[in-house]
């Protein structure tokens, strides 16, 4: 009877042992499926459930847009600045090459910018933004030296076109990625971005000033490096204020098409048909106004001044999408304003003292940086469509990276052949004169084609989510 006793209390305790033993393993395990993750940084807020929220402001996170703001301005402020160096080199180093040959390194050195993204996407998700930043930004500021030394085409080619447009493209993509960590979807992330794509405005409309004041007073090869100091110092400050927060994401692809839903294939399509005018109007700013009777110190501001405006058309859409129609639908009406212009373009006449060429430029500056700022809001939109639960969030900010990098490799192919097919459509009649229209009408159809693509995404998200600004 002892023994009996004995055996049931030890059966008891042996059974308590075992639920309190189950009880802690569901506890780990939901903690693991829940993602607490690492603790909270300071400043960062956290839900009763445990899972850590995005910041959406504080010191840390505003610096990473500075920092982001600044390799913004040294890509695409010098990728959208070729236009002065095209004009240069027809005159100097290049001046037995045709235009047409000139532009195909400003092409290689924008399509590079984005085909690079499906690089360092993965990279920038797995981990590597820092060591990226210090190799590309040592390599890009060795590229502009060498091309200050720079006599022939393919030298031209190689340093300018390949190795600038690749170190670039390893530091455009993950330097948006960064500000996607510290925002919130439903926060103050459009506006961030907004901040972001004002660095390329700032710098389009900036070195073209200085680079053409410099050709003039110091030579071609100590503008090319006094260029070179700039960007030195623009990428140290990415490479000081920069910051991730999520944690690495391990098994990323170089090329991942698995888009998953079919409002990110349109997207993604879209935004590749409406690349054809970005890359045709920078290019042709400084080569269409000179037969229309504008003098060429009014030519060449003009491109400073569409880059100028463009600074307001990136930061107020930016501030519509957040507070009232959303990104997609901001993006629509940015593409469509942009694409009408873009087919009158051609028939704009150039007025008293080039009054109708500037002031084209500074409406194409307006309704283009809406265009070019809204496309990672609108990517990043996308993931707030599958739910709003802060781990979802968390887990879809991961992939932030590759899903940029994806977009801009799909992108990069029309950017590459925009100048080069505008320049052949444009025809040479028996007077001498050019013919745009065949060129302005081909890019607006193009970019209206990408609304429509664009369109279909913005349908089936409101659908999904059961609102109107998305």
């Amino acid at each position: 009877m002892g023994s009996t006793q004995t055996y049931t209390h030890n059966l008891g305790h042996e059974r308590k042992e075992s639920a309190a033993t189950i009880a802690v393993n569901v506890d780990t395990s939901s903690k693991e499926v829940g993602g607490e993750g690492p603790k909270p940084e300071a400043g960062e807020e956290v839900e009763e459930g445990g899972e850590k929220e995005f910041p959406d402001g504080g010191l840390r996170a505003w610096g990473t847009v500075f920092g982001a703001f600044m390799i913004n301005f040294s890509c695409y402020g010098v990728v959208t600045s070729f236009g002065v160096f095209e004009q240069y080199y027809s005159t100097h180093q290049l001046s037995t090459s045709p235009l047409s040959a000139i532009a195909w390194i400003g092409s290689l050195q924008l399509a590079l910018v984005l085909l690079m993204g499906c690089v360092s996407g993965p990279l920038f998700d797995a981990g590597y933004l820092k060591p990226m930043i210090a190799g590309a930004g040592t390599f890009y500021v060795f590229c502009l030296f060498m091309t200050s030394l720079a006599t022939e085409f393919y030298q031209f080619v190689l340093a300018q076109g390949l190795g600038v447009g690749i170190c670039m493209g390893l530091l455009y993509s993950p330097a948006m990625s960064t500000i996607g960590h510290h925002f919130a979807p439903h926060g103050r992330k459009i506006v961030a971005f907004g901040v972001f794509s004002t660095g390329a405005s700032i710098g389009g409309a900036l070195v073209p000033i200085a680079m053409r004041r410099l050709l003039e007073s110091v030579g071609f090869a100590w503008a090319m490096r006094t260029l070179a100091f700039l960007v030195m110092f623009s990428i140290l400050c990415g490479f000081l204020f920069c910051n991730t927060r999520l944690p690495p994401r391990n098994g990323s692809r170089v090329l991942d098409f698995t888009f998953g839903t079919v409002h990110t294939a349109s997207l993604f399509l879209g935004r590749h048909s409406s690349a054809w005018v970005s890359m045709h109007q920078l290019a042709m700013a400084l080569r269409m106004p000179l037969p229309r009777g504008v003098d060429q110190s009014t030519a060449f501001y003009s491109l400073s001044l569409l880059n100028a405006l463009s600074i307001p058309g990136r930061l107020l859409p930016n501030l519509l999408a957040q507070r009232l129609a959303g990104p997609l639908n901001t993006l629509i009406a940015c593409c469509i304003l942009t694409g009408a212009l873009d087919i009158v373009w051609p028939f704009v006449r150039a007025g008293p003292g080039g009054a109708g060429v500037l002031g084209f430029n500074a409406a194409f500056g307006l309704a283009s940086g809406g265009y070019v700022s809204m496309l990672a809001p609108a990517i990043t939109s996308l993931d707030d469509s599958h739910g709003s639960n802060t781990h979802q969030q968390l887990k879809k900010g991961q992939t932030t990276g590759v899903k940029l990098g994806m977009a801009f490799f799909v992108t990069s192919f029309c950017w590459l052949a925009s100048a080069p097919v505008q320049g052949a459509l444009i025809r040479r009649r028996p007077g001498g004169t050019d013919e745009y229209w065949p060129a302005g009408v081909f890019s607006g159809a193009m970019v209206l084609l990408g609304v429509a693509m664009i369109g279909v995404a913005r349908w089936i998200v409101g659908r999904r989510m059961g609102r109107w600004d998305v």
